[in-house]
């Protein structure tokens, strides 16, 4: 089974994102596919909690500028490679401006979460202050194809974004969609991100490369969609 990497291209890269319909998204799974001999990577499903300050200030400025925010979330995989046993979330950090990509990323314990959000780690210093709470919950099934040549496209279906209560949110229990319930609202369409050290790409993968399109955010997408989440009077994901 195809593991996700914690090496270079998930800490620091490049990307850009192309919003698919069904029928096209698997045209572009068969070329992916066959791009790494012909392998089909196994599914995992991924939630996804978003976190933010009063008045949500990181929500505005991904709505008002997707291409030039932070984002501050945790992560759980389905299967979870790497856990044994321990029931565990990766918190991450991510700045994106204008096509690259940081991230800072700790996987934490569940017990523990809720100190380090707390500011009880200096791995992260950006969330130290304590005043973090979690404003959404995303669902989704990825498909990550890596390639050794240094990119890797990662294939998002069956989104889902959900309300979430904080004493789920930091709850000792691993979530699932199950627990998070229904979701307020379904993404219908396919989110496919192309992440990259800066080499050069297959021609026919550069080609898909939107250029000045505004990009897609979970996390602004789902804020209109949950919240009704607006800046300047217009709902923006």
């Amino acid at each position: 089974m195809l593991s996700f990497s914690e090496g270079e291209v998930t800490r620091i890269r490049r990307e850009f994102k192309l919003v698919l319909e069904e029928q096209a998204a698997q045209v572009l799974s068969q070329r992916l596919s066959e791009d790494m001999g012909g392998l089909t990577p196994m599914p995992t499903r991924i939630v996804s909690v978003y976190f933010d300050r009063p008045g949500c200030p990181l929500a505005e400025r991904a709505l008002r500028s997707p291409d030039d925010c932070l984002k501050v979330r945790t992560k759980e995989y389905a299967p979870d490679v790497g856990a044994e046993g321990v029931e565990r979330v990766v918190l991450e950090v991510k700045r994106e401006s204008h096509g690259l990509t940081q991230k800072r990323r700790v996987w934490v314990p569940r017990a523990e979460l809720g100190r380090v959000l707390g500011g009880g780690t200096r791995l992260l210093p950006l969330i130290t202050g304590g005043s973090l709470s979690p404003v959404l919950a995303v669902t989704y099934q990825r498909h990550v194809y890596p390639s050794p040549r240094g990119w890797r496209v990662t294939v998002d279906r069956d989104i889902g974004y959900h309300q979430i209560a904080p004493e789920v949110a930091m709850s000792q229990f691993s979530l699932t969609s199950e627990r998070l319930g229904p979701p307020r609202s379904r993404e219908g369409r396919v989110v496919v991100e192309v992440k990259h050290l800066g080499q050069e790409l297959p021609d026919w993968l550069a080609s898909l490369n939107p250029g000045g399109v505004p990009t897609y955010s979970k996390f602004a997408e789902g804020m209109a969609r949950v919240h009704a989440f607006v800046v300047d009077g217009v709902a923006r994901g």
